[in-house]
């Protein structure tokens, strides 16, 4: 009897199988396992990709279709098209509404909208969408993220940052304590704000203003500075510094250190 061939077509279980397995980029190496398929059909399965990934913002296209904006902590952001919204499949609905942390699978398209293919959601944040506050500043932590990250661009630091934020923001008695520390995590994280105890200019004296982003004295602070007390110098260093939520999730700020770190965050 003659050696058996197994013919993969599209959806069966050998499918999922080749998929996991094309790894070595050659059709003759799979038929000597007896596994047999149409080049075309090879490479249409080499071009599946998967993303861990939270959606941005959701445009809706036609009558049932969304593109969806992604951050991804190995793409960075990116577009994604997704066919056949509707009401019966409210599964799909939920994984393309902006928040939800999803395992995206896609193929590349020939523009730069990559084609949804499938997706399993990985955390809805419905704890969030219970409150019109923290509905709110969970926006803002997504648009920083969509007004400043280039498509393409990894960015795993931020993709961490981004999602253990939103993780923890229902658990704070004071939400806009958690949206004033991400916007000074951010800026470090960027390259855009440096908060020490002692000036960083003249090393010596004690610091309580940003210049350029950088922490200044009274005698260094020439051009436009953004002054703090000594207070709220102290807590502004607790903030850039800390490693654990723990700390932040019944501290309360002042409306001038809240304000005076919104416009430092506005002003980069």
């Amino acid at each position: 009897m003659g050696k058996m061939t197994t013919y993969l077509t599209k959806g069966t279980v050998e499918k999922e199988k080749f998929r996991q397995l094309t790894v070595g980029g050659n059709p003759g190496f799979y038929l000597k396992l007896g596994i047999k398929c149409k080049p075309t059909l090879f490479f249409e399965f080499m071009s599946e990709e998967r993303s861990e990934g939270i959606v941005l913002r959701a445009i809706p296209h036609k009558e049932s279709d969304r593109i969806l904006t992604l951050f991804t902590p190995d793409r960075g952001v990116m577009s994604l098209y997704v066919r056949g919204l509707s009401r019966t499949r409210p599964a799909l609905v939920n994984l393309t509404t902006p928040l939800c942390r999803a395992e995206f699978v896609f193929r590349k398209g020939r523009s730069d909208l990559y084609r949804f293919i499938d997706g399993t959601i990985l955390d809805m944040h419905l704890s969030l969408r219970k409150s019109y506050s923290l509905l709110e500043i969970g926006g803002k932590m997504a648009l920083t993220i969509l007004n400043s990250q280039l498509p393409g661009k990894s960015a795993e630091g931020l993709y961490i940052l981004l999602t253990s934020f939103l993780k923890v923001l229902p658990k704070a008695s004071h939400p806009e304590t958690l949206w004033a520390t991400f916007q000074l995590k951010f800026l470090k994280a960027e390259g855009l704000l440096a908060v020490a105890p002692t000036c960083l200019n003249c090393q010596k004296a004690p610091a309580t203003r940003i210049v350029d982003g950088e922490s200044r004295c009274v005698g260094c602070s020439d051009g436009m500075s953004f002054p703090f007390s000594q207070e709220e110098w102290e807590q502004l260093l607790l903030l850039f510094h800390v490693r654990q939520f723990q700390p932040l999730l019944y501290l309360e700020l002042a409306p001038s250190l809240l304000k005076g770190i919104e416009t430092i965050y506005t002003s980069n």
